[in-house]
């Protein structure tokens, strides 16, 4: 038999409130909706059956005589559980928030492979008063252990926030460092972009300078020449006016020579002394 999810719950319901489920082969526990449309519901037997997991919930609970071997993490939700039996399965430890349970009265945890500190804290549960001091003593083991994770998470905290705050200055660090190499490089660019158009513009006055010195030399060149050719020009004109001024004395000269001797003119001996 499994879970049997045909299960007519109200057949094994005894006028006293007790849910008897015991012996039935279950692998899990019935709907606890189902359980509390019940109403008249005050303990439930889930003795010998093959149940490894529980949902959570209830006031009485027989779990002896299964497959267990943890309880969920929110069994401490079952604020009203007094009686609690665990008997022959294969639970190792509690929950944390077992501590939570404080109506417990009853616990038996024999015949199960506890840690050894939470076996010492259980004793033998051979009698209803030995389960009576199992769970003081366990409530109280747990409420210490609580305490103590309590401590230890918020140790982690701490230490985590720590961490997360030297990681958020590592980062802030890293990220202002990054920004500082980036202006240092922007600089670094503007003044080689700088250089580099102080050369261009050292190179473009000087090509400039050296074609204004060509158009100089040029225009030098050109003036000196037109100055030759006016030089020239003018050398010639004085040098034909002197040649012309030394002609007309010496033809001047030639004439007055003849003309004080009274010899008569020879136009040819004339031009030829001349």
């Amino acid at each position: 038999m499994s879970s049997r999810s045909n299960l007519k719950l109200k057949d094994y319901l005894s006028d006293d409130g007790k849910l008897d489920l015991s012996i039935l082969n279950l692998k899990s526990v019935p709907n606890i909706n189902d359980i509390l449309a019940l109403r008249k519901v005050k303990s439930i037997d889930l003795s010998n059956n093959q149940i490894e997991s529980l949902p959570a919930c209830i006031h009485t609970l027989d779990l002896s005589r299964n497959h267990l071997t943890t309880l969920p993490d929110n069994f401490g939700q079952l604020k009203s559980l007094k009686q609690l039996d665990l008997y022959n399965n294969r639970i190792v430890d509690l929950p944390i928030s077992f501590c939570e349970l404080a109506k417990l009265e009853y616990l038996d945890l024999k015949d199960n492979p506890l840690d050894a500190s939470l076996q010492i804290q259980a004793g033998k549960c051979l009698n209803k008063k030995e389960c009576r001091t199992c769970a003081q003593k366990v409530i109280q083991y747990f409420e210490i252990r609580k305490e103590e994770f309590e401590k230890e998470q918020a140790t982690k905290l701490k230490k985590k926030q720590a961490n997360d705050k030297a990681k958020a200055k590592k980062r802030e660090k890293q990220v202002e460092k990054e920004r500082e190499e980036k202006r240092l490089k922007r600089i670094e660019n503007a003044q080689k972009r700088a250089l580099e158009r102080d050369e261009r513009e050292k190179e473009t006055n000087k090509n400039e300078k050296n074609n204004e010195n060509f158009e100089n030399k040029k225009s030098n060149k050109n003036q000196n020449e037109q100055e030759e050719e006016e030089e020239g020009f003018i050398s010639q004109a004085i040098d034909g006016i002197l040649n012309g001024l030394l002609l007309s004395l010496m033809t001047f000269f030639t004439w007055h020579l003849y003309h004080s001797r009274h010899q008569p003119l020879n136009f040819y001996d004339f031009y030829k002394h001349v």
